[in-house]
This record gives structure tokens, C-alpha cells and sequence, in this order.
């Protein structure tokens, strides 16, 4: 099965025309719920080193999480504010805010440190200023990253939303993947996981990709002919009210404090890490479909056990985007002769979520390689 799903995946980069360098597949493909928390919660999330993304299969850790935990190992310290301005206007600082009344909030203190030292100590305001919003920065950016943690918790907002996709998928071009697995290569080695694609299923959702029914598909010449109404590549932006990237690039590109706590509990290898980082990656954008017609051929001859066991199991979703029966989709199993014909069917305004551009942590936060040290592999 491994060699098949090497074929797909290199004929829907041919054919979607998305490149060998961040493309992810993602299975199973079940129709988005009409709410901005259910797009949402497939951005949130930080994809696993695979050409093949099985959700059912691996337990992916979510973004935000990773990026808060992230956020609240850094520190900026007061002597930070210190060392700028110096220990005695320091201390004239802390007298004159304590003798504020009421006590400005957190947010308002750059300000009211620069009317005050453009007063009394003009020659440190720039430098102490921009300090001490450095501090305040991060203070309140994590103060805000907790109450989204609850509780209760709060969903992950992101930039754009159900309508503004499904509006995208109504006026995007249509799209064809046509596979012949007699002709189309299976080398994967110069894709960005050097050829890894772990983790999906067999003939239906859920089916053990050695199972003796999907290695008799597997080993078959294999035809797919797929229409695609609607397709969209859906750009990825966490909303900018919890998400600072500033933040997170400072915290990727330097190890040692500050930006990081003296003792943290999560340090730089926990977050960034090559051999257990949990956020090595992320998803810059969502392959997206709509009005999908798939039907897929094989010329194996199937056994009267296996035609039955294949049928009862394509409600669930078949090869190759596995989309489960329901809310306007259809599944169908025929067979002729013992040669098996697979129709999958999904309606306008269901959007299915086939694949994913994948990038390497440097890469997303806007660097063009990995820091030095660090392999070149997503």
C-alpha cells in the first residue's frame, strides 16, 4: 500500500500543480461543519513529519498550545529596564509610579514611563521606553494566552472563516486528478520528508494498510479519474490577537536567557527540537474541495468474501480521500466480474479538507533555512 499512496500523492502534486516541498495529504477528508470553530480547529494544528496526514492515526499536537507554552518559558526581567536606564533612575521610576493614584494598568506603563522620564530624565527615555514595552509586551501577551486556556477554554481564533471559504469554493476553478498507477512514479525521495509517508489506511478508513483485501487492491493496476468542482488553496494566519510571531521567532532563534526564563519548564529543545521539538512545523495553508466525483478502478479480481466485506465498509470512506458517508455524501462498492469500481460522491457547500502545505518552523516564521545546527527537513 505504501507504493500506491507514493503514486497518489505524486500525481496530485502533477495534477493540483502544489510542490514536493511542503505538500501534506490528509486523511480522512470528512465534510467541514458550517462553523468557523470547525475550520478553525483544522489549523490548529501542528502536522506530523509524513506525506500522508492520517487524523484518525496519530494524535497531532494543537498550535496553540504548543506556541503558548512556548510564550509563557519566555522572560523578559525588570533588570532588563535596569541595565537600559540605570539602578538610581530605576529607583526614582518605581517612587514616582508608586505615587500614582490610581495605579495606570499594565498596557498604559511605556507611556507613562516616557512622559515621565522626557521630564526628569530625558537622555534614558527612548531606551528605557522601549524596554520596558518589551516587558509589558510579553507580560500581557501571556496574560491574555491563559484566559484563552480557561477556564473555560477558549477556541483558537484564526483570520477568515466558513463563509468566507465556502464564497472562496464557489468562484474557484475547478480541478482534475487523473491516476494510472501502471504509469505514475512512486520516488518520494526528493519530497521534504526525504520520502517518509507513514500512518494512513488501506482500502476504506480504518483499514490496516497490509490488510490481505487492501494488498490485493494495493498490488492491482489502480485507475482514479476525480472531479473536483471546487478548489482552493484556504491561506492559514492565526489571529494576531493571541499569535505575535515577533515573539515566537525570539524565542526560536535564540537558546540561552532572556528571551527564555532562567529555569523554565519547557526549554528550546522541548519546543524546537529536531528529535522531540513539538513544534518543528506548522500548516501555512489548507487544500481545499468541494463537488467531488471520484471513482476509482482496479483490475484485481475480488473473492465473493472480500466484495462483501468492502461494501459493508465504504460507508466509512475509500480510497483515496476517504470521505464517510452522510450529510450529502455517497459511497459505492460495484463490482464486475470481480474487478471493483469505488464512486464517491460529495455535494456543493460541504468543503473537504484533502492536504495541507506544510512548513518547517523557520521557514513560517519568515527565515528561508533552518538556523545553523538544524537539518533542513520539516
Amino acid at each position: 500500500m505504501s507504493e500506491l499512496q507514493n503514486r497518489w500523492y505524486n500525481v496530485v502534486l502533477k495534477n493540483l500543480t502544489t510542490s514536493p516541498s511542503l505538500t501534506q495529504l490528509i486523511q480522512p477528508a470528512p465534510p467541514l461543519e458550517p462553523s468557523d470553530t470547525a475550520l478553525w480547529a483544522r489549523e490548529n494544528t501542528v502536522p506530523p513529519a509524513s506525506l500522508t496526514f492520517n487524523r484518525q492515526m496519530v494524535e497531532s499536537a494543537f498550535f496553540f498550545d504548543e506556541y503558548a507554552t512556548v510564550i509563557q518559558a519566555l522572560s523578559v526581567p525588570e533588570s532588563t529596564l535596569v541595565t537600559v536606564i540605570g539602578s538610581g533612575v530605576h529607583q526614582d521610576w518605581l517612587k514616582y509610579l508608586k505615587g500614582l493614584t490610581p495605579q495606570p494598568d499594565e498596557d498604559r506603563l511605556p507611556d507613562v514611563f516616557y512622559a515621565w522620564a522626557m521630564t526628569y530624565h530625558p537622555e534614558v527615555a527612548n531606551e528605557g521606553v522601549s524596554a520596558l514595552r518589551d516587558i509589558v509586551r510579553l507580560r500581557v501577551l501571556q496574560r491574555l494566552l491563559r484566559s484563552y486556556q480557561g477556564p473555560p477554554p477558549r477556541p483558537a481564533e484564526y483570520l477568515g472563516g466558513s463563509r468566507e471559504l465556502l464564497s472562496m469554493l464557489s468562484n474557484s476553478r475547478s480541478a482534475t486528478i487523473s491516476f494510472d498507477s501502471a504509469t505514475t512514479s512512486g520516488d518520494v525521495s526528493g519530497t521534504w520528508t526525504r520520502g517518509v509517508n507513514k500512518d494512513f489506511s488501506g482500502l476504506w478508513a480504518g483499514a490496516d494498510r497490509l490488510d490481505a483485501t487492501t494488498t490485493r487492491f494495493a498490488r492491482s493496476v489502480v485507475t482514479v479519474e476525480a472531479e473536483l468542482g471546487g478548489y482552493v488553496v484556504w491561506p492559514v494566519n492565526p489571529d494576531p490577537r493571541w499569535y505575535d510571531s515577533s515573539q515566537l521567532h525570539e524565542a526560536y532563534t535564540k537558546h540561552s536567557s532572556p528571551p527564555w526564563a532562567a529555569n523554565p519548564q519547557t526549554h528550546w529543545d522541548m519546543a524546537f527540537g529536531e528529535k522531540s521539538g513539538r513544534l518543528q512545523r506548522a500548516i501555512a495553508s489548507l487544500l481545499v474541495v468541494e463537488r467531488l466525483t471520484s471513482v476509482v478502478t482496479s483490475d484485481a479480481a475480488f473473492p465473493p468474501e472480500d466484495q462483501q466485506v468492502i461494501k459493508a465498509k465504504a460507508a466509512a470512506g475509500l480510497w483515496p480521500f476517504f470521505v464517510p458517508t452522510g450529510d450529502g455524501v455517497t459511497n459505492k462498492a460495484d463490482f464486475d466480474g470481480g474487478k471493483l469500481r469505488l464512486t464517491t460522491t460529495a455535494p456543493a457547500g460541504k468543503p473537504l479538507v484533502i492536504g495541507a502545505h506544510v512548513l518547517p518552523t523557520a521557514r513560517y516564521l519568515g527565515g528561508s533555512s533552518a538556523i545553523p545546527g538544524e537539518r533542513d527537513l520539516c
